[in-house]
């Protein structure tokens, strides 16, 4: 398994994690909250050869989805969130993108993900594990 955290910065906080997992031997991989879809982001998954199957986001806020239109137009995959944050990929007030700087960004997930469900990344397997915290719907994963 590669894991590459990737320090973002779209410009309104002080720089975001993007992280991109991704199965050695298919090079199927999945972008975890892609902040904005920069020059280096893309010679960093084009090196990688990615085959992109999900663009999972952690909760909906603007810093957090601002790339996923370009990602996907590029590279595919499904938009996958915990569906108690889905709608915020449509609301601009729950999304904040505005509030903080950024263009309006509305966007429509593929999936919505719940507490114990288990994505596959190629050979690796992720379990969804429910953690509110900075969002009522926060989530994170253990592989």
């Amino acid at each position: 398994m590669i894991l590459k955290r990737i320090k973002m910065n779209p410009g309104v906080i002080s720089g975001e994690n993007c992280y991109v997992v991704q199965d050695e031997k298919t090079k199927e991989t999945m972008i975890i909250d892609p902040g904005e879809l920069t020059e280096d982001l893309i010679k960093i998954l084009d090196a990688m050869q990615i085959k992109l199957k999900y663009i999972l986001l952690t909760h909906c806020h603007g810093d957090h989805i601002a790339g996923v239109q370009k990602i996907k137009e590029k590279y595919g995959g499904q938009v996958l969130i915990h569906r108690k944050d889905e709608n915020g990929l449509r609301d601009i007030n729950i999304n904040l993108s505005t509030h903080i700087g950024l263009e309006p960004i509305t966007i429509q997930e593929d999936s919505r993900v719940d507490d114990n469900d288990i994505l596959h990344v190629g050979e690796l397997e992720f379990v969804v594990i429910h953690t509110p915290g900075h969002t009522a719907r926060k989530y994170m994963f253990i592989f």
